[in-house]
């Protein structure tokens, strides 16, 4: 009996000596955070790592660059009012304050260019050769003063009290457009945060109701596959990395990055950290920043062995300023030492504000790993049985990226952004045309959604669809039938292109971009405007794009029949007769094209490829959990 007691007792003491043994890890999940409703200070944080990619001026009014400028004020129309819940025609600043002060609300016109200029003193003053686009984004916006019915352009009051001021009018902009498209939304809600922390946590996701049978997802899968550890999860997000309000004052948010390494640092106890930006590509935009190192302390750009900074630096590497007074110009403008910090080089002084000695390492993007790729497989045989697409139908599958964009002074050239899309891109392609076994004709590509057209990628004779061409271009140059490109030139495509064109299946979570941008930036014909012919990013009947045209899966389906997209050619050779030409409607009655834009992987109510999606992000954490050293580079 004695025996028999003492071999229990050893044996409690085995096990308690295991538990005591395993080594306590702090994961830190980070996504870009997007909430669920109006929020502002959303903002301030997620374009933190944009100081050095935009134009000088762009920022004016807060911490950036430029003085303290405007406040964009609007007389809420429909939306606004619902969202902020105020009376239509109260006029409220981009918070959902009610504006009360007694300074008038006017245009940016009055004090642009074209106008007495002040904007320059009062906001921000362009140095020589600097072309104030920020202006023009800044007047995009408009309001209507009910009084009056007048359209204001711009609309801004200069008050010094108004909330607002000390934050980038850039900012107050994106939250008035976002009000509009948050107002077309299910409940007026953003669906992004809630795919994204049940993507995370599945049933555990706090706020949400639980799923049955429970969805894949991160926890459940890596604490499986690693019996040998205890496991701390926290979240974060890209769009909530401080504990600092919109205006850059310190201030305690239970839902920060912030707040979530305290956590785990002083409550959790972990005795290392894992930061996971949950994403399938990584760049120096977000998460890296401009001197990021890899594990062999080589610099991460889109150049062997430099930092962006270096690549910036190097005026004979044939990336980036290519002269030394083009050099000393964006130094100017964009110095490195105002460059504000981002999600990795941020979240590691984060750690080590709370805790100097905490060891972190870093996950690798999951577009490393092959279930990634197979997701997008997935997705792609979902969306041909969802819609029963015919085997002998023609198919063309579009995989999109980000899309191109230089940025100012070409800087973005030294981005691994692009060097590391282009190889992802590559791998996505391969994957879907060699396990896709489609008996008819089909066709593969890539291409890049937003700073691919107009402004960004100028269309020239030589070239008529810019430097890249991009994923509206390609789907103008796939369908059937008849479109008006970005030059104004009816282009007939014939009748031999394709039945069906599946775009985006590798979709990672839905936001602004995906469901609706992604929408607007491929579909219509070109029209001209005052900046020439840029894409009509309405509906085939001409109004903006709404949830009623997306499904419960996230997917929509437009045909190219020449009944909708109006656009009129020649504006070019003469505006002002152009509209005076007979209308071109885009694709071809007698043989439509059918264009089918994929929701995301985990937001996929039959669960298509989510699994897949989940195995490849659980392997890029264990990577960063067996090697301490990790710094999240492929």
């Amino acid at each position: 009996m004695k025996k028999l007691v003492s071999l229990f007792f050893l044996l409690m003491l085995v096990v308690n000596l295991g538990c005591i043994d395993k080594e306590k890890i702090g994961i830190l999940l980070i996504d870009a955070g997007t909430p669920e409703g109006n929020d502002l200070r959303f903002y301030t944080d997620f374009f933190g790592g944009s100081k050095d990619v935009f134009f000088p001026g762009w920022f004016s009014g807060g911490p950036f660059e430029g003085s303290e400028c405007y406040t964009v004020i609007h007389y809420a129309d429909e939306a606004e009012a619902a969202v902020c819940n105020v009376a239509e025609g109260t006029p409220i600043d981009a918070f959902c304050n009610e504006y009360t002060g007694n300074y008038p609300v006017f245009s940016l016109d009055d004090v642009g260019p074209e106008g007495d200029n002040s904007f320059a003193a009062d906001c921000y003053t362009f140095g020589p050769g600097v072309f104030p686009i920020a202006f023009y984004v800044l007047r995009a916006g408009s309001t209507v003063d009910p009084s009056t019915q007048e359209m204001i352009p711009g609309p801004v009051v200069n008050d010094p009290d108004a909330a607002g001021v000390g934050v980038p009018d850039f900012f107050e902009i994106s939250t008035f457009n976002r009000m509009q498209w948050l107002f077309t939304l299910p409940e007026q809600k953003d669906p992004h945060r809630k795919i994204a922390l049940k993507f995370f946590y599945g049933n555990e996701a706090p706020g949400y109701e639980a799923d049955w049978p429970e969805l894949s997802n991160i926890k459940d899968q890596l604490t499986r596959r690693l019996p040998g550890y205890r496991l701390a999860f926290r979240y974060g997000w890209e769009g909530y990395m401080e504990n600092l309000d919109a205006y850059g004052n310190p201030q305690e948010f239970s839902d920060s990055t912030e707040t979530a390494i305290k956590e785990l640092i002083n409550k959790e106890k972990v005795s290392r950290i894992v930061v996971v930006y949950v994403n399938a590509a990584f760049n120096n935009y977000a998460p890296y920043g401009h001197e990021w190192l890899d594990e062999k302390g080589e610099g991460v750009s889109a150049l062997p062995d430099k930092t962006y900074k270096e690549c910036i630096e190097d005026i004979d590497d044939g990336k980036g300023p290519a002269t030394q007074d083009t050099l000393d110009q964006y130094l100017l403008y964009k110095p490195f030492e105002k460059h504000w910090q981002h999600v990795y080089p941020l979240a590691a002084e984060l750690i080590k504000k709370y805790d100097p000695e905490m060891p972190v390492s870093f996950a690798p993007a999951f577009g490393k790993y092959d279930e990634y790729y197979r997701a997008g497989l997935e997705t792609v045989k979902y969306a041909i049985k969802k819609y029963k697409i015919p085997v002998t139908a023609s198919l063309k599958i579009i995989v999109t990226h980000h899309g191109y964009y230089s940025a100012y002074l070409n800087a973005q050239d030294c981005d691994a952004y692009f060097r590391i899309t282009d190889e992802i891109m590559a791998r996505a392609v391969e994957k879907i045309k060699s396990g896709l076994a489609w008996p008819g004709k089909l066709e593969v590509v890539s291409a890049g959604v937003e700073f691919a057209e107009g402004t960004y990628d100028g269309a020239t004779a030589a070239n008529p669809t810019g430097k890249v061409t991009s994923a509206g271009e390609v789907l103008d140059a796939s369908i059937n039938g008849k479109y008006v490109n970005a030059l104004g030139k009816v282009i007939d495509n014939g009748m031999d292109n394709f039945d069906y064109i599946i775009v985006n299946p590798y979709g990672r979570t839905e936001s602004q971009d995906s469901v609706y941008g992604i929408r607007e930036e491929t579909h219509g014909d070109f029209v001209y405007t005052s900046m020439g012919y840029r894409r009509d990013k309405n509906d085939k009947y001409g109004q903006g794009w709404d949830a009623n045209g997306i499904d419960s899966d996230f997917y929509s389906l437009r045909t190219f029949d020449a009944t909708g997209w109006p656009s009129h050619p020649g504006c070019l050779e003469d505006s002002a007769t152009c509209k005076n030409n007979q209308a071109v409607y885009k694709g071809s009655a007698e043989k439509p094209s059918t264009v089918i834009v994929c929701g995301s992987i985990p937001a996929n109510p039959k669960r298509a490829g989510r699994n897949l999606m989940v195995q490849a992000s659980v392997k890029a954490i264990i990577e960063a959990v067996k090697n301490p050293n990790s710094r999240g580079v492929n």
